[in-house]
């Protein structure tokens, strides 16, 4: 009950700024920066992500809060209503190319996870965090495709220190998530999470400081 209440806040507030904002369409003021992050386990993903967000002033939305909305079929309808009426229609488009116009009443999550998506990414100003974002949104909603890696070694260190885990189970959960995002992935987009051709940008964490990443990131969507 209070993860449902506190989703409802997070998305009446990101609401209310949309409505400010569709408000202002006459200042033909443009949408801000959209950023999906992929990231394999152990390159503290969230950490950076939190960081790019509070730097550029954006919405971060982790793959908690995505899968939460995506889940609940009153609160995704109501984000995607606030798309106007171009967007909606290119999003209408946008969901045909996937399904050949059969609709998507047997994948119901993922239409709504995408119908999210595009909304969050129509309106910008948002760094999305997994749940396929980079691979999801059309190239064109995207400012920056972010791919974060470091050495398994690495990874393998960072998860012992921070979840206090044996080596043992540091290496079966990296192993895990990276299968179960593989996987995710290919079942989505039918690509490759591993292939960097996919990113804008690959960055690895064991050679770059998350300070320096912000600088980089900042010098790609200002």
């Amino acid at each position: 009950m209070a993860t449902d209440n506190l989703l409802e806040r997070f998305v009446e507030v990101q609401l209310q700024e949309w409505r400010r904002l569709n408000g202002e369409k006459k200042k033909k003021t443009p949408s801000g920066p959209v950023i999906a992050i992929s990231r394999e386990p152990g390159c503290d993903g969230e950490g950076i992500a939190r960081m790019l967000a509070n730097e550029f002033g954006l919405v971060l939305y982790d793959s908690k809060i995505t899968e939460e909305i995506a889940r609940d079929a009153q609160v995704s309808e109501r984000m995607v209503a606030m798309l106007d009426e171009t967007l909606r229609s290119e999003l209408d488009e946008w969901l045909d190319d996937f399904t050949g116009g059969a609709g998507l009443s047997a994948h119901q999550y993922l239409q709504s996870l995408r119908s999210v998506l595009f909304a969050v990414a129509a309106h910008g100003n948002a760094v999305i965090l997994g749940r396929g974002g980079n691979f999801l949104l059309p190239p064109e909603k995207r400012t920056l495709g972010l791919s974060l890696v470091a050495p398994l070694e690495v990874r393998v260190r960072d998860l012992m220190q921070k979840l206090h885990l044996s080596e043992k189970d540091a290496r079966e959960q990296i192993a895990r998530k990276e299968r179960e995002r593989r996987l995710w992935v290919k079942k989505l987009s039918q690509a490759d999470i591993n292939d960097a051709t996919n990113y804008h940008l690959v960055i690895n964490t064991a050679l770059v400081t998350p300070e320096t990443i912000v600088k980089i990131v900042g010098g790609i969507i200002k």
